[in-house]
C-alpha cells in the first residue's frame, strides 16, 4: 500500500491511500482515517451533535474569503491556509480553502476538498477525496463528512460526542464502511499562549479525540478570539506534530 499525504487539521490527520498492484486490495488503515458519510451522535455535558448550539461568546474562526493563516510545522513554515471562495452546500454556507494547515489540498494522484462553516458557536470542517485511476489502480472515493471541532459557548470540562460512519468506495468492491467516534472537550477558556514574540489571549482550548477501529488520534486546537487556530497538536501512536502560527490576514 501507498500513502499519500492529504492533510491535517485542527482535530486530525486525515490522508489517503494508493492500492499497491498486488491481487490484494486492504480495508483502509485505522491511521488513515478518510472521512465518510456519517450522522453526528448526541453528546453530554451541554454538548450535542448535529446543528443543535447555543449562545456564541464570540467568533473563535473568522470565515472571510482572502483571511489566511501561516503556520510553522515542527518549525518549518507552510504555505498559507487561506480562504478562497464560499460553497453552497446543503443550503449552508460553506468556506473553502487552498491549503488547510499549511498543507496542499490539491495533489498530482488525488482531489481533495475541505470547507468549513460555523453556526450558532459550534464549528464544523468537512472534507471529501476522489482518487482517480493511476496505473491501473482502481478509483477510490470516500463520500463527505463534518466533523465538530468547536462549541465555544460550552464551560471547560464540557463535552460533544459524534458517531459517524466512514464510507469509501473503491472501483468494482462493495463500500467499505467503518464506524468513527469523536469525543470533543473543553480543556480551557480565556487562557493565554506565547508564541515566539507574540502572546495570544482569550483562547479555548480543545481536546478532540478519534477512535477508528480501536485505533485512537489525539487532536488539541488553541482557538484566539477573532483570530482563529493558533495551535495545533496531533498525537497519534509516537508521532507528536506541532503547527504553530506565524502570521496572520485577517478582513
Amino acid at each position: 500500500m501507498k500513502n499519500i499525504g492529504f492533510f491535517s487539521v485542527a482535530l486530525v490527520v486525515f490522508s489517503v491511500f494508493m492500492v499497491s498492484c498486488s491481487a490484494d486490495i486492504e480495508p483502509l488503515d485505522p491511521a488513515i482515517q478518510v472521512p465518510g458519510n456519517g450522522n453526528s451522535g448526541g453528546g453530554n455535558n451541554g454538548g450535542g451533535g448535529g446543528d443543535g448550539g447555543g449562545v456564541s461568546t464570540g467568533d473563535y474562526w473568522p470565515m472571510t474569503v482572502n483571511n489566511q493563516w501561516v503556520f510553522a510545522q515542527d518549525g518549518v513554515d507552510q504555505s498559507p491556509m487561506k480562504i478562497v471562495s464560499t460553497q453552497q452546500i446543503d443550503s449552508k454556507t460553506h468556506y473553502k480553502y487552498e491549503n488547510f494547515l499549511g498543507t496542499s489540498t490539491l495533489g498530482s494522484s488525488f482531489e481533495g476538498l475541505i470547507t468549513t462553516r460555523k453556526s450558532n458557536g459550534v464549528y464544523y470542517y468537512r472534507a471529501e477525496v476522489n482518487i482517480p485511476s493511476v496505473d491501473g489502480n482502481p478509483a477510490i472515493n470516500v463520500s463527505p463528512l463534518e466533523i465538530i471541532v468547536l462549541k465555544d459557548f460550552l464551560e471547560v470540562n464540557q463535552t460533544w460526542t459524534q458517531s459517524l460512519t466512514q464510507t469509501t468506495t473503491i472501483t468494482g468492491l462493495p463500500p467499505i464502511n467503518t464506524p468513527v467516534s469523536i469525543v470533543g472537550k473543553i480543556l480551557e477558556k480565556d487562557a493565554s499562549l506565547t508564541i515566539g514574540a507574540t502572546t495570544y489571549t482569550n483562547i479555548i482550548r480543545v481536546e478532540l479525540i478519534q477512535t477508528t477501529q480501536g485505533e485512537v488520534n489525539k487532536n488539541y486546537y488553541w482557538f484566539a478570539k477573532d483570530i482563529g487556530i493558533v495551535k495545533y497538536q496531533n498525537l497519534y501512536q509516537t508521532v507528536d506534530t506541532i503547527s504553530e502560527l506565524q502570521s496572520y490576514v485577517i478582513n
